[in-house]
């Protein structure tokens, strides 16, 4: 892998050479594939305007998250901003290890293959994209196929952007996002022809359970093959050219409490009899942007209360029980509090116009 290695390294330094005025762009468009804006944004807006829809993008990015942690430990992927360092290509061959640019996204600490942010954007627009076409509307054959061609291409070239954006940080080499690309498409795919609406609690329990059980078997077996499944976090604590651009929620394990307390916690809320009552409400447009709103608000809220971090397993618990409170609180409580005032709201004001 070290010529793959050294020629990716090579396009890196020419990508932030010739882009350099343009780093702002590639940092935001580098968020349209993280976990955590899907998870605080992306899911209670698309929940709130369309519960099938939302529930499937919340179902997709838990996947492709478990399975991109996975596949990380297993196939034990370089970064470039720590490879350079590491390897001893540049010794043999005599020339000066290469000057990347390190930012303050670029200090992933979990291993580099496959990207996760590749994975997630693959998976979350293709469900998007889908969802957008069924809905499209009736229009004729060649509008049809237009929009369809149109969609696609939109999604494509989001993608291409996206892993650009990875590769021109140093926190990917190009092939790590091509792969995650892939995983992703394959698992939009996937999770759009499965249906999840007779989904009870139990269920969510036991997929859960072998998330966190599938995981955790991974890291044992790794470990007792002697292999060190956290040798990512100390290559980036060691290469990381400023230390406050080593964040503690990159780390694998708070990818897995992440992703298995939202699975909890869209169970419990989307089975809680709160979600009953407000389902048996009709919401028109206005309810579902209010709820849409409401959501958002919450977890915008929760995402500025800081984790507590003077022990690092209690750290862990936190997040795996804020991620499983804010489900339920977008899923049940925020739909729930707009059935009930939205209507008190709404109708003296109706009848008011009226007279």
């Amino acid at each position: 892998m070290d010529l793959v290695y050294e020629n990716s390294v090579s396009a890196i330094e020419t990508l932030q050479t010739k882009f350099h005025q343009q780093k702002d762009f590639f940092f935001t468009i580098s968020n349209f594939g993280d976990a955590r804006h899907v998870f605080l944004f992306y899911a209670p807006l698309l929940f709130s305007l369309d519960r099938r829809i939302g529930t499937k993008l919340m179902w997709v990015t838990i996947i492709a998250e478990w399975s991109n942690q996975v596949l990380k430990w297993m196939l034990y992927g370089e970064r470039p901003y720590w490879w350079i360092h590491e390897t001893q290509v540049y010794n043999k061959t005599g020339s000066n290890t290469p000057a990347i640019q390190q930012y303050f996204l670029t200090c992933e600490t979990g291993p580099g293959s496959p990207s996760g942010h590749a994975t997630i954007a693959a998976a979350v627009w293709y469900i998007l994209i889908t969802a957008f076409l069924e809905k499209s509307g009736p229009v004729s054959k060649n509008s049809k196929n237009m929009l369809v061609s149109v969609s696609w291409s939109i999604y494509t070239i989001l993608l291409c952007v996206v892993s650009l954006s990875r590769v021109y940080i140093a926190a990917h080499f190009p092939h790590q996002c091509l792969l995650g690309m892939i995983i992703g498409c394959g698992l939009g795919i996937t999770m759009s022809k499965i249906s999840l609406d007779s989904l009870k609690l139990k269920h969510y329990m036991m997929a859960t359970a072998g998330l966190l059980g599938s995981a955790l078997t991974t890291y044992a077996f790794l470990h007792a093959l002697g292999l060190n499944p956290r040798w990512s976090v100390d290559r980036a604590m060691k290469w990381c050219a400023k230390q406050e651009f080593i964040h503690l929620d990159t780390t694998p394990f708070f990818s897995m409490m992440r992703y298995c307390g939202f699975m909890l916690g869209m169970g419990i809320g989307l089975n809680s009899i709160l979600n009953k009552k407000a389902e048996e409400v009709p919401f028109t447009t206005g309810m579902k942007i209010a709820s849409a709103i409401l959501a958002i608000g919450v977890t915008k809220l929760f995402e500025r209360v800081p984790l507590p971090r003077y022990n690092i397993n209690f750290f862990y618990f936190s997040a795996f029980v804020v991620y499983a409170i804010l489900p339920f609180l977008m899923i049940a409580v925020a739909p729930y509090i707009v059935s009930r005032v939205w209507p008190a709201v709404v109708r003296p004001i109706a009848k008011k116009k009226k007279q």
